[in-house]
């Protein structure tokens, strides 16, 4: 009866003792999980010392207030132990964005240099003339390795990967911040300078001096190519190694459209299916712990570096070999603390990829699917079947994961992409292991060729799904999200989550709460709001681009080469319509580009390219449309520019040819109150009465803006009382 009695008093007190752990983890806020949210600190780092350096009067602001605030908690709560911890954190933070930026950005070469580097497989072959942009490794400038080159060559010709060619050029140090947002294209391929030239400036040197992962890319790409056809061997290529530069767009932009365009982008949805394999073959081999995970971690870094050490690839290897670790091991796999490390590894690495779109989308989109996919797992399997339930709840936490960031790189949403999802994914679940040991095989044994050709059906159905839906009307155009909003998006959803240990309905109350927030600052977002009469000056590299806006808040602009640019320079003006585009240089306007933007109607002088949305004007013929008259001056026969006046303010764009001294004084007799010259800042000298806008410095000249100097600029335009502003 003692014991008994003993037994009772202990399972009682063991109990209270419980209930008193409960009572303790309820009045926490947080699930307990340092790692992940130490790279949540160390991220937020980072990128608060890219708005601190831009100048971003809004975002310091915030922080100061925040990191105030937090203080007085700490102090009030006396938590100094976390305070200090989350000040560390945050010092190393701003430190390492500045070490990011020591570590790529290139210096300042004056003059023509002479240039020799090796031409990789990086070779992006552009949609006019026989032009492509060629990524330039291992180059030495006047004998001294400088890093790499993006490098636009016209008339690309008999150029080869491999080639180690040397010619004579003006380098570019690329911009690092533009329009407010990051150079992540120029960050991964490593290219802090870029150049263009014609391929009859170039002399080959050497031949075939092709790296290991090139050799065994190129390979692959060959046996693709005989087997698949150019262009599902393109695709099927890009699947495999998330390389879409011969892609063509019309599958990109199915692709993109569908809600699908995670298929093209090497990720963790790519390393999982491959993971499988392995673990259904090692577990045949019934090998031991260390060599199963040396096997893993062996394969795994070789397929990243086949990848190129992309974030979403690295992000995937890192979670993959963690994930074996914990499985053969025995221990419990914490999917959070799992990506935190990933993410810590990487920007500990690369400290820059913090300001990555394609780092970002990976990260948020796996952090939701922790998040979420539970919780609606559990909802839909009251009326779905498990395996439909889970793979539609997956389908859309990632979505939501990854929304506000396609909000900026695709700018529309397909309301039918949780669907497509559900029937692509599985497709390609069973077809994307097969093609990947396919190829190999084939590269090695070309007999094996059929397995190719059946994942090509595999592939060609996915592709058509593609097509099928994205051409469907329930979609939407997007705007770019505020970062202030997609941080009260990711703490919405945050609170949904079974991370936050407090009550259902406080968790609900608080989500209700953020989640309308969100939704008023979105809907106000898109209000327009006047944009006042203003000159824009920008370039995208090689191809420059004019807004002009009058007081009536009508726009026009004068060529542009790049959608994606030109969209985001249009979101940042807070300019929701351009109707009408000039057409300056013949081939820096392409008409997919103009619709993609938005643009009806092209004017072109009158030698235009046969488009049915073009509009012909004659050489010096005066024009209209809405508040701006317009005329393409010529000097003689000979086209020198763009004549454009509106709100008694004239401009005048220089066509991007080499003009004659007559041509250029006859110009200047007009005294334009300003003069675009792109490139030949040289020619300022004529220009004495008018405000010069140009790409670089020129020695003896006033200039009123240069972008090598102040990047892209606006000009507020005010009684001829000019205000200049910079973008960047």
């Amino acid at each position: 009866m003692i014991n008994l009695d003993k037994t009772m008093e202990e399972t009682v007190k063991n109990s209270n003792e419980e209930m008193g752990e409960r009572t303790k983890e309820r009045k926490k806020l947080l699930n307990s999980r340092p790692i992940f949210y130490g790279f949540l600190a160390l991220l937020l780092a980072i990128s608060t010392a890219k708005f601190v350096f831009e100048g971003s009067l809004r975002y310091i602001i915030f922080d100061i207030v925040a990191f105030a605030l937090f203080v007085a908690y700490c102090i009030w709560k006396r938590r100094y132990k976390i305070l200090a911890l989350v000040f560390a954190v945050f010092m190393f933070g701003f430190g390492w964005f500045f070490v990011g930026m020591a570590t790529f950005e290139g210096k300042e070469i004056a003059g023509s240099v002479n240039v020799v580097g090796r031409i990789s497989d990086d070779i992006k072959h552009l949609r006019y003339d026989d032009d492509a942009t060629v990524v330039l490794k291992d180059v030495r400038v006047d004998a001294k390795l400088i890093g790499n080159v993006k490098l636009t060559i016209s008339d690309f010709g008999d150029l080869q990967v491999g080639d180690v060619i040397s010619f004579t050029t003006q380098l570019e140090k690329v911009k690092m911040f533009e329009l407010g947002s990051f150079n992540q294209s120029a960050y991964r391929d490593r290219t802090p300078y870029v150049a263009q030239i014609s391929s009859k400036e170039v002399t080959v040197r050497e031949k075939d001096v092709v790296a290991f992962d090139e050799k065994c890319r190129m390979a692959v790409k060959d046996a693709l190519y005989k087997n698949m056809g150019e262009e599902n061997g393109a695709y099927a290529y890009a699947v495999l190694f998330g390389d879409k530069n011969d892609l063509s767009s019309e599958i990109y932009n199915n692709f993109v459209a569908a809600g699908i365009v995670h298929l093209l982008t090497t990720s963790g949805l790519h390393i999982s299916f491959l993971l499988a394999i392995l673990a259904f073959f090692l577990k045949k081999l019934h090998l031991k712990t260390l060599p199963n995970l040396a096997i893993c971690v062996g394969f795994l870094l070789f397929y990243c570096y086949l990848c190129g050490f992309t974030p979403s690839v690295l992000r995937a290897g890192v979670m993959g070999v963690v994930l074996f670790f914990t499985t053969l091991s025995g221990k419990c796999y914490d999917g959070l603390n799992s990506l935190g490390l990933a993410g810590g590894i990487i920007l500990l690495v690369s400290p820059l990829s913090a300001l990555d779109i394609g780092f970002l989308m990976s990260f948020f989109c796996v952090m939701s699917i922790f998040m979420l996919a539970p919780i609606l797992t559990k909802a839909f399997k009251k009326f779905l079947p498990k395996f439909v339930a889970s793979s539609f709840a997956v389908s859309i936490s990632a979505t939501l994961g990854i929304l506000p960031f396609g909000a900026d790189f695709f700018a529309n949403f397909n309301f039918l992409s949780f669907f497509v999802n559900l029937i692509a994914v599985p497709v390609f679940s069973l077809i994307f292991p097969i093609l990947f040991v396919s190829a190999f095989l084939c590269t090695f044994m070309p007999f094996l060729s059929f397995l190719l050709k059946f994942c090509g059906f595999g592939l060609i159905f996915i592709k058509n799904v593609a097509i099928f839906f994205g051409q469907t009307h329930l979609q939407t155009t997007l705007k770019p999200i505020d970062i202030f909003l997609k941080a009260a998006f990711f703490v919405t959803l945050f609170s949904f989550s079974g991370f936050i240990l407090q009550s259902k309905r406080a968790r609900l109350i608080s989500s209700a709460t953020m989640l309308l927030l969100c939704g008023l600052v979105f809907g106000l977002s898109y209000v327009q709001m006047p944009v006042g009469a203003s000159i824009v000056y920008g370039y995208d590299n090689s191809n420059s681009t004019l807004i002009l806006t009058n007081s009536a808040s009508q726009s026009v602009i004068v060529d542009f080469g790049d959608e994606e640019y030109c969209r985001k320079l249009l979101n940042l003006l807070n300019i929701k319509n351009i109707s009408t585009a000039f057409v300056l240089q013949k081939s820096t306007v392409l008409i997919n580009s103009a619709r993609e933007v938005g643009v009806e109607t092209l004017i072109r002088c009158d030698d235009g390219q046969g488009y049915d949305e073009e509009t012909l004007f004659s050489l010096n013929t005066a024009g209209q449309v809405g508040g701006f008259s317009f005329k393409y001056v010529a000097y003689g026969s000979t086209l020198v520019g763009l004549e454009i006046i509106f709100d008694q303010t004239s401009v005048f764009v220089l066509r991007d040819r080499n003009a004659s001294e007559n041509a250029l004084k006859w110009v200047a007799a007009e005294k334009y109150d300003f003069v675009v010259l792109g490139r030949h800042a040289n020619y300022a000298k004529f220009f004495a009465n008018s405000k010069i806008l140009a790409y670089s410095e020129t020695e003896n000249a006033n200039l009123f803006s240069t972008f090598s100097k102040n990047g892209n600029v606006k000009i507020s335009v005010f009684d001829k009382k000019y205000e200049r502003r910079c973008l960047d």
